[in-house]
């Protein structure tokens, strides 16, 4: 990791600067713009008084734009204009922030598991850094430079859309194999040895030290499969996610406008992305389960196209009363006793997706299923996963909207 974490500074500077690849293509007035925010972004992040050195690997440049221009404007709503417009979102489209930011003040996510134990920070509970520590140092690496760094490798799969037939260790580079034979991360993760996925992956990154960050940013596909040690309880605010520092759970209110706008609209639908760290902390807030349940509309879930490390082995009607669950304030002082209609009526379900759809139990529920065309998913991943067909979608969604027969 310190390595890596060298290279990322390195290229953080070098886009704080101007001078790399990110900004081909980008204008000179949109690009001073952006770089004005991410500098006042560094300003803060290396001049907190937060313990420990802030950390650029597997940084989103988006975010860092985001969160500068919500720190430079003391504002979540002001940030939200301007990225709006930077990244010409169109005019008709209300981008609202769930939360009420009293005072500019930070929260911070925190997941409690069924054991009992408590992670802190987002990225710990949905994609954690490798911990480089744990690698073996002695070991051989390969002489031949492996396929990914080479120009022409990448220019053929965007191409072709899918990667060649090749051995892990000539596309990658290091160790043909690990000390018990795996040959492939992905293999190893799926067997439950991470120290075999660990030694590949040291391998492979001294390989290719000298590529560019933007290419083999460790993310979700090497790491989601790594599994939590106890299944999510529920996820939570804290005033810290120092584990030295005074912690206490807060509960942020929601933003009103986000009840006008829920009040006026024609269906409410729960996007994908990360169950436990992208949906749940937009629903556990003060106010919001009430202004879901006087809706008038339809509630339709739409569930992603495979499992990762934060849903382990959920099945649909699981995820839907995780959402019902955080809605109702679940564990806390303030919880409700809402059905599950309240706040669901209808679940989408891409066609040949990794969710288990347990049928039954969701019409107990009264949950209506639905299920969409899919496409298969760009990049084979370590567990099946698909996309949803947009057009597909689409046409779903509109008729489930415009369906009367269940209400």
């Amino acid at each position: 990791r310190g390595q890596s974490s060298a290279l990322a500074r390195d290229e953080w500077y070098q886009i704080q600067e101007g001078n790399h690849a990110l900004w081909e293509g980008i204008g000179d007035d949109y690009a001073n713009i952006i770089r004005r925010f991410l500098v006042h972004f560094h300003q803060e992040v290396t001049a907190s008084t937060v313990k420990g050195r802030f950390d650029f690997v597997n940084g989103s440049i988006g975010n860092f734009f985001f969160a500068g221009a919500r720190l430079f404007f003391r504002s979540m709503d002001a940030a939200i204009f301007l990225y709006s417009r930077v990244s010409r979102i169109p005019d008709d489209t209300v981008v609202v922030p769930c939360i009420l930011s009293e005072d500019n003040a930070r929260v911070n996510l925190a997941a409690e598991l069924v054991d009992g134990s408590i992670i802190r920070g987002q990225n710990e509970i949905s994609h954690p850094s490798i911990d480089s520590k744990k690698f073996s140092k002695d070991m051989s690496f390969s002489s031949k430079n492996p396929d990914v760094v080479s120009k022409e490798f990448w220019t053929s799969v965007l191409e072709s859309g899918e990667f060649p037939e090749l051995e892990a260790h000539e596309m990658w580079g290091g160790l043909r194999q690990s000390s018990r034979g795996f040959k492939s991360v992905r293999d190893a993760l799926k067997s439950g040895s991470l120290s075999d996925a660990a030694e590949l992956l040291q391998s492979r990154f001294i390989d290719i030290a000298y590529r560019p960050l933007s290419v083999w940013d460790v993310n979700k596909v090497v790491t989601a499969y790594d599994p939590l040690p106890s299944p999510i309880k529920r996820v939570f605010y804290a005033s810290s996610i120092n584990a030295n520092d005074e912690n206490f759970e807060v509960h942020p209110k929601m933003n009103p406008t986000v009840a006008v706008k829920i009040a006026e609209c024609d269906v409410i639908v729960y996007g994908m992305g990360s169950l436990y760290t992208s949906i749940v902390p937009n629903l556990a807030l003060k106010s919001m389960g009430d202004a879901v349940k006087n809706a008038s509309c339809k509630k339709v879930l739409m569930l992603n196209g495979g499992l990762d490390r934060e849903t382990g082995t959920m099945s649909a009607s699981d995820i839907v009363q995780a959402i019902v669950d955080a809605l109702n304030m679940k564990y806390t002082s303030a919880e409700l006793e809402n059905p599950v209609l309240a706040y669901v009526t209808d679940v989408v379900v891409p066609r040949g997706g990794g969710i288990r759809i347990d049928a039954d139990a969701l019409a107990a529920m009264g949950v209506r299923v639905h299920e969409c065309d899919s496409v298969p998913a760009p990049v084979k991943n370590a567990i099946d996963t698909v996309h949803y067909e947009p057009s597909a979608f689409v046409q779903l969604l509109t008729r489930i909207v415009t369906d009367t027969s269940g209400d």
